[in-house]
């Protein structure tokens, strides 16, 4: 698909607010519009923008007011903050509802730490307007990082906190830690009550995925089963091309208005090979079990992975299992599983005897599967009713 780049800016309070604009084809598009992290800039949010204007939305990234130390928007690093920001992404979404040939009633937020904590902020404020959530590594730790006087290199007395403060390279004011010490993200989150996509390492050691946790939870509460909370192993403050290529594949069924139904943690458990003249065969023997809003259980025993290479084809490979638990209402709940790849992606079927998850019959399943060395771990993606 061709994609369009051009220059944009709008205003908030006085300052310009500068960024791209990154246009697929078509009219009445979609609108996205990411949100960089911490002293970042626009350029980091880019190669996301590209993957949402390939799929046919009007992409935006900008730079926040004061909150670049390399950036092209107006204002001071020392009059920047959580809440402008918040104001400096209304005013995007504002801008880009605006124009002619972008649908309105489609807005899309996409933030990457501190940029996800102001993109959720801004969701909870902004509510139906706001169609769907994308959090990365969002930093809902820094209000106790405020109160605690450590905030990544910056380091003060939150008795006592001076006007200025510098790490050495970047200096901020008084009022960044300030506005936040008496703040509860979590009181606040919940009041966007739309479909969220919430991506978190379990080795993020700037931003610990403990806050991801309690956001999980927060929207949970607020209004069930619409956070579908993805935790990559291994990953840090920042993916790598692996990791991204996980977050891309769960972004496409989420955009769909799909929801995380299954993650089914996998444990092999054997391996064997038969070497025929004209086949080989592999048998991968698992366990393991999937924890999410919508069902809660295990494997059954009996679980097989069947991979067979026939010379001139690809891997055919086909998971068969069934899944043991309780669904969203807390009854029993046995599910068939069966995930096929013929050498052109997983193709799954979820069926249910019956009960609350008896639409998974009908609700076009799609799987994402991340590779680990004990296990895959296999998430099912479906539309609900």
């Amino acid at each position: 698909m061709r994609i369009e780049t051009r220059r944009f800016s709008c205003e908030r309070d006085g300052l310009t607010i500068r960024g791209r604009e990154l246009r697929g084809e078509g009219e009445r598009l979609p609108i996205a519009i990411l949100s960089h992290g911490f002293m970042s800039n626009m350029r980091s949010a880019r190669a996301y923008a590209v993957q949402l204007a390939a799929l046919g939305y009007a992409a935006y990234i900008f730079d926040f007011c004061g909150g670049c130390t390399q950036g092209t928007s107006d204002g001071p690093t020392t009059e920047m903050t959580v809440l402008t920001e918040v104001e400096d992404l209304k005013a995007v979404v504002a801008y880009a509802r605006s124009l002619p040939g972008n649908d309105p009633e489609r807005v899309l937020l996409l933030g990457m730490s501190q940029g996800g904590f102001v993109s959720a902020l801004a969701a909870a404020e902004l509510g139906k307007a706001v169609e769907g959530l994308v959090l990365l590594y969002p930093a809902f730790c820094i209000p106790d990082d405020a109160r605690a006087g450590k905030m990544l290199a910056f380091r003060f007395d939150p008795e006592h906190i001076p006007e200025t403060i510098s790490d050495g390279r970047c200096t901020i004011g008084r009022e960044y830690p300030a506005c936040m010490q008496g703040f509860d993200p979590y009181a606040v989150i919940g009041r966007y009550r739309g479909p969220v996509l919430l991506v978190h390492g379990d080795a993020d050691d700037c931003v610990d995925i403990r806050y991801s946790v309690l956001a999980a939870e927060a929207y949970e509460q607020a209004a069930p089963r619409r956070c579908d909370f993805v935790r990559l192993e291994g990953a840090g403050h920042g993916f790598d091309a692996r990791e991204d290529r996980v977050f891309l594949d769960a972004l496409r069924p989420f955009l769909q208005g799909k929801h995380l139904l299954l993650s089914v943690d996998v444990e092999l458990t054997g391996f064997e090979r038969l070497c025929r003249p004209r086949e080989t065969v592999q048998y991968l023997p698992f366990t393991g079990e999937s924890q999410t809003p919508w069902f809660r259980g295990a494997v059954e025993p009996g679980a097989c992975d069947r991979q067979e290479k026939r010379p001139g084809w690809p891997w055919h490979c086909r998971a068969d299992y069934y899944l043991t638990g309780e669904d969203y209402t807390g009854a029993p709940c046995r599910l068939h599983v069966v995930n096929e790849d013929k050498g052109q992606g997983w193709r799954p079927s979820v069926r249910a005897g019956g009960g609350a998850l008896s639409f998974l019959a009908d609700a076009q399943p799609e799987t994402v599967v991340e590779n680990r060395p004990k296990g895959p771990l296999v998430r099912i993606f479906a539309r609900v009713p």
